[in-house]
């Protein structure tokens, strides 16, 4: 290769250098594809190293295997977390509160009759009947819980521990209805359980799936290995899944099992908490105003010996000696200083965002809270809320429900003739709690334009905050009864309105017909003729 004399000596030498290289890719073997300039660039999420660490190969190990190996780890931490921390307390009560409430999901039946009308009689039986099931002493085994308490620890179960299970138990011995529940905690589950089975069948932690992969049994043990009831020895067995409801958020394919609500803030908060504690334990010692009397060692007295007796903990107004030749260095416990406040709402921000709730909500913290910020944090919150709503009706309730409905009418706790059977399972819809408007008056003026406007109707604004449209006007029209029977005035908002009395003539605003303007033919005005 000919380089020109006016060529720089240094562009020279890379250009041959370039050459050189290419006449030896050219010798090894065919060149690749030329490349864009962007496509050497490659996503450095995917690379690992020793600060963004920590993740595992791709395909490595299934979700399903993950959880199964981590369960345990998480479901303790969790649960020390509930027991332990304020702030995860303060979380699970939220939950309570929030997806059950006061009310619990309450059952709406909406049975139909073959024309389509509403069958009044059997909504009202159906209701009556699963009200009477729910009550403590005959929904449950145990016979100290009712219903609600069973949504209660429902709700519970899944963020503490992302799993719920809940047997159903039926026969002569089962109460009145022959039918009742059994609440189940996690621990009795065989998770270690892992078989291949003939026919495509398998076990993986505990759980009995087919070739298809559908559920069809758990093997658990018959108590919590910790409890001993005597000679009772404790033993394996297979629970049909039709027996048995087990309540989880699959958020993975081929999750077989739930993971607390809480598994990427359980750290950061149990963190927090000793933090908390640690700085709690500082300003305790800097405010007990202890006093240490220091003697000086002689050539007479002994000289400092570790086995001499100190105090472990300090106590308020408390005066000690110290050993000769003892002394107390950096004694300033000045803690906690005015960074820890915005030290932990940092680190509970973060836990929030984890726990999918509000900051101000889950640390009672409403310094800086406004209006719209709390607005805006309430109804993410509140989406999470009904997610939860859905998942324990739809998982729980419906089966429990359906199961109920044939064996009550066999019973006879529930009084329908057998024909009606079905058309009762089908009739259930769920109606879970709402929640008082931020902004009351806004929100009524809106759902009022969207009646006019015929964008929404009374039942949708009444489920939207937890009523059931029919027994609002049921409960109105009772309410009026009563007041009209007592001799009360009604309320204006709910008296009808006065029909309005025909004008009289010869009165203000009334026109005289004689004194009125005829109508002339071919006025603009008029009917009559027109001429051309």
């Amino acid at each position: 290769m000919r380089i020109p004399q006016t060529m720089d000596s240094g562009l020279a030498r890379r250009i041959v250098a370039e050459d050189v290289r290419a006449a030896e890719a050219e010798m090894s073997g065919p060149r690749p594809a030329p490349r864009g300039r962007g496509a050497s660039r490659k996503y450095l999420a995917a690379r690992p190293d020793r600060l963004v660490g920590g993740f595992d190969a791709f395909g490595a190990s299934s979700p399903r295997a993950e959880i199964r190996r981590s369960i345990r780890g998480l479901v303790s931490h969790a649960r020390h977390g509930a027991r332990n921390i304020d702030y995860l307390r303060n979380f699970e009560g939220m939950s309570r509160r929030n997806v059950v409430g006061l009310k619990g999901i309450q059952l709406a039946p909406r049975p139909k009759r073959p024309d389509g009308s509403l069958d009044v009689d059997l909504k009202k039986t159906v209701a009556e009947a699963w009200s009477k099931w729910c009550e403590t002493g005959n929904a449950t085994v145990c016979g100290r819980l009712g219903w609600w308490h069973v949504e209660r620890m429902a709700a519970t179960m899944m963020q503490r521990e992302g799993n719920f299970l809940l047997r159903m138990r039926e026969g002569p011995s089962y109460g009145p209805h022959g039918f009742q529940v059994e609440p189940l905690p996690l621990d009795v589950v065989d998770l270690d359980l892992v078989q291949t089975l003939s026919g495509g069948r398998y076990i993986d932690g505990g759980i009995e799936f087919d070739a298809r992969g559908r559920p069809v049994a758990v093997h658990m043990w018959t108590h919590h290995p910790d409890d001993y009831h005597g000679a009772q020895r404790r033993k394996r067995i297979r629970v049909a899944a039709r027996d048995l409801i087990h309540v989880y958020d699959p958020t993975e394919p081929m999750q077989a099992l739930g993971v607390p609500a809480s598994h990427t803030a359980l750290r950061r908060l149990n963190m927090v908490g000793r933090y908390e504690e640690a700085a709690l334990t500082a300003a305790h010692y800097g405010a007990a105003n202890v006093a240490a009397v220091k003697r000086e060692a002689s050539d007479e007295g002994p000289a400092y010996d570790d086995d001499g007796e100190m105090p472990e903990t300090i106590e308020a107004g408390m005066v000690w000696e110290l050993p000769p030749g003892a002394d107390l260095a950096n004694w300033t416990p000045n803690y906690p200083d005015g960074e820890m406040p915005e030290f932990v709402g940092h680190m509970l921000r973060g836990g929030a965002a984890g726990l999918g709730v509000a900051y101000s909500t889950l640390a009672g913290d409403l310094r800086q809270a406004n209006f719209s910020s709390l607005r805006a944090g309430l109804d993410g919150e509140r989406d999470g809320w009904r997610d939860l709503q859905r998942l324990l009706f739809e998982g729980m309730h419906r089966p429990v429900f359906r199961r109920w409905v044939g064996l009550a009418t066999l019973t006879g706790g529930l009084p329908i003739s057998p024909v009606d059977i079905e058309r009762a399972e089908a009739c259930a819809t769920w109606r879970p709690r709402g929640w008082p408007s931020v902004n009351p008056k806004d929100d009524a003026a809106k759902d009022d334009a969207d009646l006019r406007n015929r964008l929404r109707s009374p039942s949708e604004i009444a489920a939207a905050r937890g009523e059931d449209f029919e027994e609002i006007v049921e409960r109105l029209a009772a309410d009026i009864e009563t007041l009209e029977a007592a001799g009360i005035p009604l309320p204006e908002a709910i008296a009808k309105p006065k029909a309005a009395a025909p004008p009289v003539e010869g009165e203000d605003g009334a026109e005289d017909p004689e004194d009125a303007d005829p109508v002339q033919p071919g006025d603009d005005g008029g009917d009559g003729p027109r001429e051309t």
